[in-house]
């Protein structure tokens, strides 16, 4: 685990050469870090792992949502789904879009959670309301289609579906 901890620090001086100060911003950072990999050196998954679990553990909402997908995908853990629902809960019950539009994905599949259109609903339409681009999109498919709980407003899907594809060409800061 040492070398461990020396990659991703030598990952982030790396980063911080190139970024600035951005880099220096936390375990969150270092742990996005850890988890793409900096500068052609391989993603050390165990520590971003580490880094989300400590962070999260603390109250951290993005950390929590990072956590929540790695348990989601298996990442440097046994894939658990309860336990990444119970931690993208924890992440958008702090207003983190991103967790939300995830775990409204959860429940629309029933994934680690009972599945509940209406809940997805919410979940997507309050990650909507925060301009979170693929919940916009989602959001449009479902008044489309009259599916995900929504009910079919095609009118209201097409204006939707524009303000997606213009949120989808702008990066969403931070995830």
């Amino acid at each position: 685990m040492r070398r461990a901890r020396i990659f991703c620090t030598g990952a982030v001086l790396a980063a911080g050469l190139m970024l600035g100060a951005a880099a220096w911003a936390g375990p969150v950072e270092e742990g996005r870090l850890c988890l793409r990999g900096v500068e052609g050196r391989p993603a050390n998954l165990p520590r971003a792992f580490q880094l989300f679990s400590g962070a999260a553990r603390k109250g951290d909402a993005q950390a929590a949502y990072y956590l929540g997908m790695m348990y989601q995908n298996g990442m440097a853990v046994a894939r658990d789904l309860k336990a990444a629902a119970r931690w993208l809960q924890f992440a958008a019950d702090r207003q983190t879009p991103a967790a939300m539009y995830a775990l409204a994905k959860l429940y629309l599949s029933g994934e680690g959670v009972k599945r509940d259109e209406q809940i997805a609903r919410r979940w997507i339409e309050k990650a909507a309301d925060l301009e979170y681009p693929e919940a916009v999109m989602a959001m449009a498919i479902g008044l489309r289609d009259g599916s995900m709980g929504f009910e079919r407003n095609e009118s209201l899907a097409e204006t939707q579906m524009r303000f997606a594809n213009r949120a989808l060409k702008q990066t969403y800061p931070g995830m």
